[in-house]
């Protein structure tokens, strides 16, 4: 089965409903989706339109989805990982700059994904991964060859709403001086896959503020390229279905990443 094709098949069909409830809908807060984040219309479209186009290629499938939680499938079947809108409030806000993201796994871990793709839902990019290489667009992405902080363009995920968070933060000034430059964009997703193309050099996010399906789909993506990427946690594996948070530092190059390590730790 080709499951790079099937990804890039339900993110361009689920793509033209997400933009139409971008366009036309009022975008009502509706409360909270499962993993306790707020839910808005356009959220409530994309989990229900890529759920359900992924269930026609793989109807037996276990999904982990932002808003509707877990949904356990045969276990000989593959997990889906789904980030059906990620920066919702930027499309809320009218930001254009928000995704979707899906990851297929063979087994429970980081490890086990064999597939990956992320949609620029505005633009039409399509990001997709196997084990072995990533494209944009059905070409093949590599990130850049930068090694040193000076020169390198960085993405953050700032959002303080914890004291772990804080904490975290006062180590970042370092690294906020000697970077060439700083973006805060609002979707992870984005950020990480821009490190696979060289848009960006590095994205930290230091303070476990990030879950499973807000970041993985677009590492694997990231890693697949030839990017570099540290997981900040004691355990060794990430597990897709674990509600802790994830904190990892991505990088173009070994050199760049260990050169952020240093700086933050």
């Amino acid at each position: 089965m080709n499951y790079t094709k099937i990804i890039e098949n339900v993110l361009n069909k689920s793509n033209k409903l997400i933009i139409n409830s971008y366009n036309y809908q009022r975008q009502k807060e509706l409360g909270k989706g499962a993993f306790g984040d707020n839910q808005y219309q356009i959220d409530i479209v994309a989990e229900e339109a890529i759920s359900s186009f992924i269930r026609e290629y793989i109807p037996n499938c276990s999904i982990i989805s932002e808003e509707s939680g877990i949904s356990h499938g045969k276990s000989n079947e593959p997990i889906i990982l789904i980030d059906p809108l990620d920066g919702s409030l930027n499309a809320v806000k009218k930001i254009p700059f928000f995704s979707s993201a899906i990851a297929i796994a063979q087994g429970e871990n980081f490890s086990d994904i064999i597939a990956a793709g992320v949609s620029n839902i505005l633009t039409g990019d399509i990001y997709l991964a196997n084990k072995n290489q990533s494209t944009k667009n059905n070409k093949l992405i590599k990130p850049s060859k930068i090694t040193e902080l000076n020169l390198a363009s960085i993405g953050i995920d700032l959002n303080i709403r914890s004291n772990n968070a804080i904490k975290s933060y006062k180590n970042m000034q370092s690294i906020f001086q000697k970077t060439k430059s700083q973006r805060i964009l609002g979707s992870a997703i984005l950020e990480n896959v821009f490190v696979a193309t060289g848009n960006l050099d590095a994205y930290i996010a230091p303070s476990k503020q990030l879950r499973t399906f807000d970041c993985l789909p677009s590492i694997f993506i990231a890693k697949s390229s030839g990017a570099y990427v540290k997981f900040l946690e004691n355990n060794k594996k990430i597990n897709l279905f674990s509600k802790n948070r994830v904190s990892y530092i991505l990088a173009s190059t070994k050199k760049l990443g260990n050169a952020i390590l240093k700086e933050i730790f």
